[in-house]
């Protein structure tokens, strides 16, 4: 699958979780305005924000220790 076509996939999937995140948020807290809205859906997304950052190529080499130390044994 192409790069381009994985970072969209997953933009959308954050932005829905995000999005349903911050109507629940809406639901449960007094404050029912549309800037709160915004506002809990970018909180929302911020903390989502390192999934964009990440590369195959960084998930890689983060998790390499971890077929050395299998093989080893």
């Amino acid at each position: 699958m192409n790069e381009t076509v994985k970072l969209l996939i997953t933009v959308a999937l954050a932005s829905a979780a995000a999005l349903l995140a911050s109507a629940l948020m809406l639901k449960f807290t007094p404050n029912d305005s549309w800037a709160a809205f915004v506002g809990w859906t970018i909180f929302f997304l911020a903390i989502q924000s390192p999934v964009f950052l990440a590369a195959q190529t960084s998930r890689g080499s983060c998790t390499a220790w971890l077929t050395r130390h299998r093989n080893k044994g």
